[in-house]
């Protein structure tokens, strides 16, 4: 499981290696193992301009994947210049220096793409780390997005993330469940946002750290990774981003058109919402097991009544949902992993009444912007989905409804596992 389900033989790796100078500026280089973090000095104070950060945390088995988005990036819209009015486009990625290649260090790098009056691809390194620094944690994103904060003060920022996930779920959790269970011994290690390979295993993030390295407003926060459309998810970032776009199921190779992407997050007004759209309609014109797609956009700042609605109703239907069977609600899963389920369908299958259906419906309706699915995702039915995948008490386990009751802020706002 992962941010792609991937169908082919891994594409030969592009790894970013070195940037173009900029008016004496030196670059660094990616994967070098320096001493200490590099990075320009200059600074802009122009707060007119829009920035847009891609995180490509790529040191895994995406690596290739997303070594052609990002091969993508460079071949869409570039901001033109270094004026200080200028747009910016940056990338903090961190790549293997060759596929499957986890022993040798490679650093993670932040570097600024833009465009010449040429219209020739121009690379200006803003920052590098230490070979062996890991890029899925708070400090090393938080470091990055206060960099960008300093070096580039501007009326938006937006970040478009792209690597593993599984919702609030950790990978290891989601591949087998059993060791988190309180007989294998294991202690808290739910985690669930991005992956750094290691020569024996990898580390990841959890959602609230993930959450936690946001240091500025972002207009937006567009996830590119598996079975990230939870409503848990949007919550951790309804003080973090605006508008939250992600997949509640898998998402195939391709993910977001990144040769478009920067063309609808750099238009005016900037629209992170053509971005799930044309996500969705790229899918939707495929055929056979690859016209599989899920996508929603959310306005988490009109998520209130969302919370207010479905707190009353988990409340007086509390009995059916840590009882009833997950068999005959709209899942979004695969591999019996039965931790996403409809929001909405939940609690029709609960019973609510025709009256509860309509105020949650308009509580849907007023923070979901857009969303969309195809019929099927592989094998999987889609045919009641509104947008949002839920945990389903008890299709869960002791141990993940004391986790999700401690550690996840919908559950704390909703009261869904007591």
């Amino acid at each position: 499981m992962g941010k792609r389900l991937i169908w082919t033989f891994m594409a030969a790796l592009l790894v970013v290696t070195a940037c173009n100078k900029d008016a004496g500026f030196e670059p660094g280089i990616s994967g070098a193992d320096s001493a200490s973090r590099t990075g320009t000095e200059r600074s802009y104070s122009m707060p007119s301009r829009r920035v847009m950060v891609m995180i490509s945390a790529g040191y895994n088995s995406l690596s290739g994947y997303l070594s052609e988005d990002l091969r993508d990036l460079e071949s869409g819209y570039l901001p033109e210049g270094t004026y200080f009015n200028s747009d910016v486009l940056l990338v903090l990625a961190r790549l293997p220096r060759s596929a499957g290649d986890y022993a040798s260090p490679s650093a993670p790098i932040l570097y600024r793409l833009w465009a010449n009056r040429d219209g020739e691809v121009q690379r200006d390194t803003i920052l590098v780390w230490k070979g062996d620094t890991q890029l899925c944690t708070t400090e090393t994103i938080r470091e990055a997005l206060m960099t960008t904060q300093k070096k580039f003060p501007a009326q938006s920022y937006g970040v478009v993330f792209s690597s593993h996930g599984s919702g609030w779920l950790p990978p290891e959790y989601y591949s087998d469940p059993s060791k988190f269970e309180p007989s294998s011994g294991s202690v808290w290690s739910l985690r669930s946002i991005g992956q750094d390979k290691t020569p024996t295993g990898g580390t990841e993030m959890s959602l609230k750290e993930f959450a936690d390295a946001i240091p500025m407003h972002l207009d937006y926060c567009l996830l590119d990774a598996c079975l990230s459309g939870c409503v848990e998810v949007a919550h951790a970032l309804k003080d973090k981003a605006d508008i939250v776009g992600f997949s509640p199921t898998e998402v195939l190779a391709d993910g977001f058109n990144y040769k478009n992407i920067t063309s609808h997050l750099f238009a005016k007004p900037l629209d992170p919402v053509a971005v799930c759209r044309e996500y969705f309609e790229h899918y939707n014109a495929q055929t056979g097991s690859n016209r599989s797609a899920t996508i929603t956009a959310v306005d988490t700042r009109k998520m209130a009544a969302l919370e207010s609605v479905c707190k009353e109703l988990f409340e007086a239907y509390r009995p059916i949902l840590n009882t009833m069977s997950g068999s005959s609600v709209q899942g979004y899963f695969r591999a019996d992993r039965h931790y996403f389920y409809d929001l909405r369908d939940i609690l029709v299958r609960a019973g609510i009444t025709e009256q509860e259906k309509t105020r949650l419906d308009d509580a849907l309706n007023q923070c979901i912007l857009y969303q969309a699915a195809t019929d099927y995702f592989l094998s999987i039915p889609l045919k009641r989905v509104c947008g949002l995948s839920m945990y389903l008490p008890s299709m869960g386990s002791t141990y993940l409804n004391n986790y999700y009751k401690e550690n996840i802020s919908w559950n704390q706002a909703t009261e869904l596992v007591l």
